[in-house]
């Protein structure tokens, strides 16, 4: 497996993306940048919650007895288990969103958590994109912050990875055999920002410029946000941008 890393922080040291790869397992978490009003019974940072995650779930995962979403459970109650000590829990922690995959013999296994997202790039030409993007069309319905809120981890809202294993049986997997697949992206929403707030890319022109032109992407995407009318800017002008590229 060949891996390529593309990262860029909205803020310098403040990264709350997480990516790694380990044996045959490559994962991407984006941290949930809500404000600390939502996450106010928990005194530790977003990031460190999310690279935290990534490193347990990277672990697990490679034990190929385990699912992806058993692996994803017992990396968020080790997780849990890491401050439930110290912290309240029940009055809301940091949260992240999940993509992982696995190669098992002749097949990419997938797990997608929240919206960020998994781009299969076909030998055909033709790209897939997967997200779950339950949150999306609860923000449509109503744009209050306290209300979308509400339902995070809740039945009939949105789900990601926070202090409640059962989150993990809420994602999206799936497997693809590996000979149809030219490359996959493991992407966070401040890549797929060119495409659904920009208008930059296509899922299948963003997986090409990831693969020929990964900082030219990045460039592309910056100057864009900059030049966003204030009135369409949204919370947060930049996000942190993570997309790992993996070939075999």
């Amino acid at each position: 497996m060949r891996a390529h890393l593309l990262t860029d922080e909205a803020l310098p040291g403040a990264d709350e993306d997480a990516a790694g790869v380990l044996g045959e397992v490559a994962v991407v978490l984006d941290g949930a940048g809500v404000p600390q009003r939502f996450r106010a019974g928990c005194h530790h940072s977003v990031a460190w919650f999310s690279h935290t995650l990534a490193a347990h779930l990277l672990l697990r995962a490679c034990d190929p007895a385990r699912t992806l979403p058993e692996a994803l459970a017992e990396a968020i109650t080790a997780v849990r288990d890491l401050h439930a000590d110290q912290c309240d829990l029940d009055a809301e922690s940091p949260s992240a969103t999940v993509v992982a995959v696995r190669r098992c013999e002749d097949r990419l296994e997938h797990l997608v958590l929240c919206d960020s997202s998994l781009l299969l790039h076909h030998r055909d030409g033709t790209v897939r994109r997967i997200t779950d993007d339950r949150v999306d069309h609860l923000v449509l319905a109503d744009h209050s912050a306290p209300s979308v809120e509400a339902m995070r981890n809740a039945p009939g809202g949105f789900w990601l990875a926070r202090h409640e294993p059962e989150a993990a049986d809420e994602a999206l997997t799936g497997s693809v055999p590996l000979a149809d697949l030219r490359a996959v992206h493991l992407v966070s929403d401040g890549i797929t920002r060119a495409i659904d707030r920009l208008g930059l890319h296509t899922p299948a022109s963003l997986s090409e410029t990831l693969l020929t032109a990964p900082e030219e992407l990045l460039e592309q995407l910056r100057a864009a946000e900059r030049a966003l009318d204030p009135a369409r800017r949204p919370r947060k002008i930049h996000d942190d941008a993570t997309a790992l590229t993996l070939r075999w």
